[in-house]
């Protein structure tokens, strides 16, 4: 059996002082837990210039043109994301162990936040297939979207990262941006058939439960029925935005019925003044956006068990391991070829 692990060096640091000790702290837990499970991986690394896409395609790559069954990556939404985003379309599965902040991908499929319990779920867990949504030919895993979300995309991102001064100055610069935004006229054509149109600051069009700081947007989002949930913010002002914001991080949507749900496979949207675009947290340029769902494109080992983004009326997924495991017994997934990834956020 191969395996490679694709990991990012500095994932999980909380501070510059002792990068180097933490991140191989955390290699060692994993490498000793998926040993006990009788993995033994090849390691690879993340770089700033190549953040683990490029990694989880060469992994899959492997293996005379077969690749390898599973590529785990480990650390925050960022680096599973780069991983994932390399793995959409091939026959790999995407092993997850999350190291970052929010952990988002992780919450919303119940895997576990500990390095024993993820580690459990890559050797006996169940492969399920998960949709992936684009944007103008971006992929992307949680969320999407065009208007001030985009805008504050930037500032949003250096929210998560670790330290005072950087949250403080991501406020301000958020802050600046959502009082100098303007609404605009949006014209929406949903699934190619049905034309809308409305003034709206913001469409946000979510994949899976939760995205950026951990909010809940869309009603019940899930990630496995071939739809992503669009919320449009029509008519809010500047403060009613803010509440919301909070609210929607809280589980709460005080402000639901101004919000505008739709549920679609594709759709493309059209603005009479440029409005920006991103795709988890990274900008890709501006209006006009043309969105599609790519159902079922990914495929990764979950718990087994009911999670936030898995839709509760299906199986849960295709059992790993076909016949009944014991502790310390592999399944048969790890018969062939595995590749896994080690990252940060």
């Amino acid at each position: 059996m191969r395996a490679v692990l694709i990991m990012n060096p500095t994932s999980g640091v909380v501070t510059p002082t002792v990068p180097s000790v933490v991140s191989k702290e955390h290699e060692e837990a994993i490498l000793a837990v998926l040993r006990r499970y009788g993995i033994e991986p090849e390691l690879m690394y993340t770089t700033p210039e190549e953040p683990g896409m490029s990694q989880a395609k060469q992994a899959a790559a492997q293996g005379g043109g077969e690749g390898a069954e599973v590529v785990i990556a480990a650390g925050g939404d960022g680096t599973i994301h780069e991983v994932a985003t390399g793995l959409i379309g091939t026959q790999s599965t995407l092993g997850i162990i999350p190291l970052g902040t929010m952990n988002n991908l992780a919450t919303s499929l119940n895997i576990p936040a500990t390095i024993e319990a993820a580690c459990e779920v890559i050797a006996k867990g169940e492969v399920h297939p998960i949709d992936v949504g684009e944007i103008n030919k971006h992929t992307f895993i949680e969320v999407a979207g065009v208007g001030l979300e985009a805008a504050l995309s930037a500032p949003g991102e250096e929210i998560r990262r670790h330290g005072f001064l950087s949250t403080l100055r991501a406020i301000i610069t958020g802050l600046k941006i959502l009082l100098a935004y303007k609404p605009a006229r949006l014209r929406i054509t949903f699934d190619k058939r049905e034309h809308r149109s409305y003034k709206a600051i913001q469409v946000t069009i979510c994949n899976s439960p939760y995205h950026g700081l951990h909010f809940h947007a869309a009603l019940d989002p899930v990630m496995d029925d071939g739809l992503l949930d669009v919320v449009i913010y029509k008519n809010f002002s500047k403060l009613e935005y803010i509440k919301h914001a909070i609210s929607i991080s809280q589980g709460r949507r005080v402000l639901e019925p101004k919000a505008v749900y739709r549920q679609v496979k594709s759709l493309r949207i059209t603005t009479d003044q440029p409005m920006e675009i991103h795709a988890d947290g990274l900008p890709h340029g501006y209006t006009p956006a043309v969105v599609r769902v790519l159902p079922g494109a990914l495929r990764v080992l979950v718990p087994g068990v009911p999670a936030p983004g898995l839709d509760k009326e299906k199986d849960a997924g295709q059992p790993a391991n076909q016949a009944p495991t014991s502790p310390g017994r592999q399944s048969r997934l790890f018969r062939v070829p595995l590749v896994g990834v080690v990252g940060g956020g």
